[in-house]
């Protein structure tokens, strides 16, 4: 789903849209820009299994 920059500011005075902390410079016509942290998780398993805690290194 695409939203424009005015639905994604609606959603988050709304509440249906979470994003913290939010920054406006990051908010695009259509988009919003993230971006990696410090530390990736990287998962000890190739398959993962969503019904439990899925270990990482």
């Amino acid at each position: 789903m695409i939203l424009t920059d005015k639905e994604i500011l609606a959603g988050l005075e709304k509440g249906s849209i979470v994003i913290e902390p939010f920054d406006p410079n990051r908010l695009g016509s259509n988009s919003y820009d993230v971006h990696l942290g410090k530390t990736l998780a990287v998962y000890n398993d190739d398959v993962l299994d969503a019904r439990k805690h899925n270990t990482i290194r």
